[in-house]
């Protein structure tokens, strides 16, 4: 009975930990891809972190909800993952 509920508090604790931190990285990463993408594309620079950064929250906000609706751990990071890398490439090619 004790390892099951280790094993619950363990997934329990991989998924929070994967809400918030991983989906803040996330976010983070979105909000500077985003903003150096509307930059890019004409916006004024400060109209583009207002705009990017206002969206992160909306985002973060999706992320949290998904991170604790979505079945399976590997697939919750997974896709941060994914997402992370992703992100980062796109930054990486504007760089």
């Amino acid at each position: 009975m004790n390892a099951a509920k280790a094993s619950t508090g363990l997934r329990t604790g991989l998924r929070i930990t994967g809400a918030v931190f991983g989906g803040y990285a996330v976010t983070a990463l979105a909000v500077t891809t985003a903003a150096a993408l509307l930059a890019r594309s004409g916006l004024a620079r400060s109209e583009a972190v207002a705009l990017a950064a206002m969206t992160g929250f909306i985002v973060y906000l999706a992320l949290l909800l998904w991170a604790f609706s979505v079945p399976s751990l590997a697939r919750l990071w997974g896709v941060l993952a994914l997402a992370m890398a992703a992100m980062g490439a796109v930054l990486y090619l504007l760089a």
